[in-house]
């Protein structure tokens, strides 16, 4: 095991972040990672063995309601494709799931009313679980809805088997909560085509299964997400989504994310300077710049979108006077505010 060990990266995976003092690391639950090598070990895997060598520390086993880097579970997917010599480690983690196994957030989705809201709440609350994994809408029809998953932290092995194991426990989910069986309209994946895709064809219940896609999506039918749930309990669905409402957001996990939290942060305090705002990153002014241009972006388009924000919420709402609102667009002159209305009024 230590050969295979060696073999798998014990570097954290490219994030794309502007180093560690930037942007935190994304995290899974304790529960999350506990989970998944309880299903590695249940298909065989040496739990102990897995443990060392993914550097898990000791105090995870015992733990409740900690969040580790997800590192360590993108390493567990690696180093138990390696163990099992099963290529298809993250559908094989799928029967071996139990409903309960990540606490809150499996009851959240169960007890909801419809398979459509039991999705809505599931990706409301994706983050009581882990912060590595994004689920949005990408398109919505009378006939269908596609939705998204994605990583913030993307690259890598440990990646691709998480996101088949997201999306087909999803759709295992929906048919023991609906009691129908439910397959995709269409699958597709971020990833290259593997040798054989003919285990995910039998586990997802579709031949329309795509490779080497922009995000990896997956597309319900209509009937299927107006669907009952059969554990469908208001009440105690509305005490639950009460209950996770008042639990602490995480940390922003994409460094865009977090430069434009910082961004609102300064904005609201009047001192939306470059230079301030990177030495709040701990980057030097041309670093951020650079980092900025290798997302599409620029310093000058995220100030003016910063700003058509807090224009926008301030009309909205009425609730801010001249000078505050000259102030928290980042200007000293209240005339050089009214001109950069009047542009957004025209533009």
């Amino acid at each position: 095991m230590r050969d295979i060990a060696s073999s798998v990266s014990t570097k954290p995976q490219d994030s794309g972040l502007a180093g560690t003092r930037s942007v935190p690391p994304a995290y899974d639950t304790v529960s999350a990672v506990r989970s998944l090598l309880g299903a590695a070990t249940a298909a065989g895997a040496d739990s102990e063995q897995l443990a060392r060598d993914a550097q898990l520390p000791g105090w995870a086993f015992n733990a409740h309601g900690k969040m580790l880097p997800s590192r360590y579970s993108m390493r567990l997917y690696e180093l138990a494709e390696h163990a099992l010599s099963d290529p298809d480690f993250g559908l094989s983690l799928v029967e071996h799931h139990r409903v309960g196994d990540l606490d809150l957030f499996d009851y959240l989705f169960s007890t909801a009313a419809t398979l459509r809201e039991g999705l809505k709440v599931a990706g409301r609350y994706l983050h009581l679980i882990t912060t590595c994994n994004r689920r949005q809408v990408e398109e919505e029809t009378d006939r269908e809805t596609t939705y998204s998953y994605r990583h913030a932290e993307p690259g890598g092995r440990g990646e691709e088997l998480c996101l088949q194991f997201n999306v087909a426990v999803l759709y295992a989910r929906a048919r023991a909560s609906t009691g129908k069986n439910i397959t995709p309209v269409r699958v597709a994946f971020a990833q290259r085509p593997p040798r054989s895709h003919k285990r995910l064809i039998e586990v997802l219940g579709t031949r329309n299964v795509d490779f080497g896609a922009p995000a990896t999506t997956f597309t319900f039918g209509s009937r299927d997400l107006d669907l009952p749930m059969r554990g469908a309990d208001p009440v105690l669905a509305r005490i639950l989504n009460r209950y996770a409402a008042s639990l602490p957001l995480p940390p922003p996990v994409t460094w865009i994310e977090y430069f434009r939290q910082v961004l609102a942060q300064e904005l609201e305090g009047g001192r939306p300077s470059l230079t301030a705002i990177a030495n709040r990153m701990a980057l030097s002014p041309r670093t951020l710049q650079r980092h900025l241009a290798e997302r599409g972006t620029t310093w000058r388009g995220e100030l003016d979108a910063a700003r058509r924000r807090v224009a926008a919420q301030a009309r909205r709402s009425g609730s801010l006077g001249a000078a505050n609102l000259t102030r928290q667009l980042g200007y000293s002159d209240p005339r050089a505010a009214s001109r950069y209305l009047r542009h957004l009024d025209q533009s």
